[in-house]
């Protein structure tokens, strides 16, 4: 597994948190199908967004290092720009970043 890290367009921010909440159902509700459904629309609404796919390790530390500082952190898969700004240099502190798994192995990469 793989996390791609997006930084929303404002352009896209609402449409985005409309997929976000998709997804959130259908993590909560167990429904595959409609997971599936949306982790490729949310792809797809920010694929020419300034992105880095993380590999599951080093997500697991970023999420380590957040929860240092905030113990009570719960990833919702749209961030801060703030929180995300050791992997993105020069995000701005009001920007959102999508934070969305997807089934790959390979390692870090930019987009």
């Amino acid at each position: 597994m793989k996390v791609r890290f997006a930084v929303v367009e404002p352009a896209i921010l609402e449409q985005v948190r409309a997929g976000v909440e998709q997804l959130q159902r259908a993590v909560d509700t167990g429904d595959m199908d409609d997971l599936d459904e949306a982790t490729a629309h949310l792809l797809d609404l920010t694929a020419g967004c300034r992105s880095i796919d993380l590999s599951e390790e080093r997500w697991h530390r970023f999420l380590s290092e957040i929860r240092r500082e905030d113990p009570d952190f719960e990833s919702r898969y749209l961030l801060p720009g703030k929180r995300c700004a050791s992997l993105l240099p020069g995000i701005s502190t009001d920007a959102h970043v999508l934070e969305i798994p997807m089934d790959d192995e390979s390692g870090d990469v930019d987009v």
